[in-house]
C-alpha cells in the first residue's frame, strides 16, 4: 500500500521538473447552514484553499447564503455550484441512480437544469458558477447540449474528464473520501494515497492531461469523525506543498 513517503517522492519528481499539479475540493449536497458546514468552511479557510460547494437548488435555504457570506468575510473562498435540481432518482428500475438520465425527455431535463441555475443565482447572485454537478455523478449523454442551451459552461462528475463537448468543459473529481459501498465512513488512507499517486504519476508521465486538476470529493452532511480526520490529514500535507497549487474554482472553467 502507498504511504505518505511515496506521495512525497512523487511530488519531489514534480518539483525537480519545475512543474505544479492543480488540485481542487468539491463538497456535495449543501442545502443550509449547519455546524458541519461551518466545520468544512473553517478547515478550508485555515488551509487557505478554495471550495466548490455543490448546492441542491430545490432544497437551498436562505441560511446557506448567509453562511457563505460570513465565510467570505472570514477569508474562506467558496464558490456555489449547481447540484442538479432536487437530487431525485428518476432512473429506470434496476439501473443506477440518476436524476438527469435518458429516462426523461431532454426538454424536461434542460428546463430543470436551467431552473437550478436561476434559483441559485437568485440566492447567491453572481457568485454562482455555471457549473453543473449531476447527482450521483452521472447523466445522459445528451446532457452537455442541454446544459449549454441552459447557460452552463462546465460539468463536474467523477473520474477522468472527457473532452470538451457542446461548449461544456469537464472539471471532474477523482478521490472520494467516503467508502460508500462499505463502511460509509472514511476510505483507508493508504488506498486513497495510492489513488493520489496514480493520478499524479499519470499526469507527469503523459497518460493524462497534466493540466487536468485532481479533484477531492467530500459530503459534509454525512461526515463522521474518521472522515473529518482524513480530510484534515490530506489538507495538512497537500495545501502547502510547493509542487501543488489550488486555483480559484472559476479559473478551472
Amino acid at each position: 500500500m502507498t504511504s505518505w513517503t511515496a506521495v512525497e517522492d512523487e511530488l519531489a519528481r514534480w518539483t525537480d521538473l519545475g512543474r505544479h499539479c492543480p488540485l481542487w475540493l468539491r463538497d456535495d449536497d449543501a442545502v443550509a447552514a449547519s455546524p458541519q458546514l461551518d466545520r468544512l468552511l473553517n478547515r478550508c479557510a485555515r488551509a487557505g484553499i478554495p471550495l466548490g460547494l455543490a448546492v441542491i437548488p430545490a432544497d437551498a435555504e436562505p441560511s446557506l447564503a448567509d453562511a457563505l457570506a460570513d465565510a467570505l468575510a472570514g477569508h474562506a473562498f467558496v464558490t456555489p455550484l449547481v447540484h442538479g435540481w432536487s437530487h431525485t432518482d428518476h432512473a429506470a428500475p434496476g439501473r443506477k441512480k440518476c436524476e438527469f438520465g435518458p429516462e426523461r425527455p431532454p426538454e424536461i431535463r434542460r428546463a430543470e437544469a436551467g431552473r437550478g441555475l436561476s434559483t441559485l443565482r437568485a440566492l447567491f447572485g453572481d457568485r454562482v458558477l455555471p457549473l453543473f454537478v449531476p447527482p450521483w455523478n452521472r447523466m445522459a449523454p445528451d446532457m452537455p447540449a442541454c446544459l449549454s442551451a441552459s447557460g452552463y459552461r462546465a460539468v463536474s462528475a467523477f473520474g477522468p474528464s472527457p473532452a470538451k463537448q457542446d461548449g461544456i468543459v469537464w472539471v471532474n473529481t477523482h478521490l472520494d473520501l467516503i467508502d460508500w459501498r462499505g463502511t460509509r465512513s472514511a476510505v483507508p488512507l493508504d488506498a486513497l494515497l495510492d489513488l493520489l499517486c496514480r493520478e499524479l504519476r499519470d499526469r507527469r508521465e503523459g497518460r493524462r492531461n497534466p493540466a487536468e486538476p485532481i479533484g477531492l470529493l467530500t459530503h459534509h452532511r454525512v461526515h463522521d469523525e474518521a472522515i473529518w480526520d482524513l480530510l484534515d490529514r490530506l489538507l495538512e500535507r497537500l495545501a502547502v506543498h510547493p509542487a501543488l497549487e489550488w486555483p480559484d474554482i472559476g479559473s478551472l472553467v
